[in-house]
């Protein structure tokens, strides 16, 4: 998969040109995006011009102040509204626009709300922008009009997976951030994962994740003691808490070259 970053046709201060990211590169994460959206069998999402414009005044912003902000102040370098807008609306990152999707998808550091996984796999996701210096980058995912409708999402997702979606190479692995389970219709709250291999139970430990990032519920469930293994089968249920009925489904990570 191409994973190139591209050039950058801007400016930083005291220029302030957004300029913008080559085309292959803002496909490029897209495509990455899809990726991830097609493991976990929702569907893939688009483009929006005015989107990825606002998104590039946005990254811009968050390069030249050298600092992330979702609602940076006026008296930030290179400060736009377009680019506050999105930083509003985005997940943003010190990092350039195609590897820090693998970074949202470890989402490190985000423990109450594993908000940027969740808002990629958001039933409510896309049109999308995408902006991009070699410093900043921004994601628009919120206000989107996708309607995808899964009951629940859950990642590692159920069924055949490349384990380096999980073991993510370069960055945090899933295992050790968590495993999620999110729904718009389920509710998730205070309910607990058990995770079984061969019947035999695997030790996690179980946190409700705040809501309105991306879903209207989830949780994650974190390994202890263990780690994700190529060839293993994972049953995984959800029950407790405010479900009225137990979620059921199976992880199988797959060795790819």
């Amino acid at each position: 998969m191409d994973m190139t970053e591209g050039t950058w046709s801007g400016a930083l201060d005291p220029t302030c040109n957004p300029g913008d990211m080559t085309a292959t590169a803002r496909n490029n994460s897209l495509r990455l995006i899809n990726l991830y959206r097609f493991l976990a069998n929702l569907p893939a999402v688009t483009l929006d011009a005015t989107r990825s414009s606002k998104a590039q005044a946005c990254a811009l912003m968050m390069d030249a102040n050298n600092a992330l902000s979702h609602t940076p102040p006026t008296t930030w370098k290179c400060y736009s509204a377009a680019g506050a807008e999105a930083a509003g609306k985005s997940n943003i990152c010190s990092g350039r626009a195609v590897g820090c999707i693998d970074l949202y998808m470890s989402d490190t550091g985000n423990d109450t709300t594993i908000g940027h996984r969740r808002w990629f796999l958001s039933n409510s996701l896309g049109p999308i922008g995408i902006g991009g210096t070699p410093g900043g980058s921004c994601h628009w995912v919120i206000g989107g009009t996708g309607a995808a409708g899964a009951q629940y999402t859950a990642f590692p997702p159920s069924g055949p997976v490349p384990l380096q979606s999980i073991a993510i190479p370069g960055v945090p692995s899933v295992d050790v951030v968590g495993w999620t389970v999110q729904s718009d219709a389920l509710n998730l709250t205070n309910a607990t994962a058990t995770v079984k291999e061969n019947g035999v139970s695997k030790p996690v430990v179980t946190t409700t994740l705040g809501q309105g990032y991306g879903s209207t519920y989830a949780i994650k469930f974190v390994p202890q003691g263990w780690t994700t293994q190529a060839g293993k089968t994972y049953a995984v249920t959800v029950s407790g808490g405010s479900l009225t009925a137990a979620i059921n489904y199976t992880v199988q990570p797959l060795a790819c070259p």
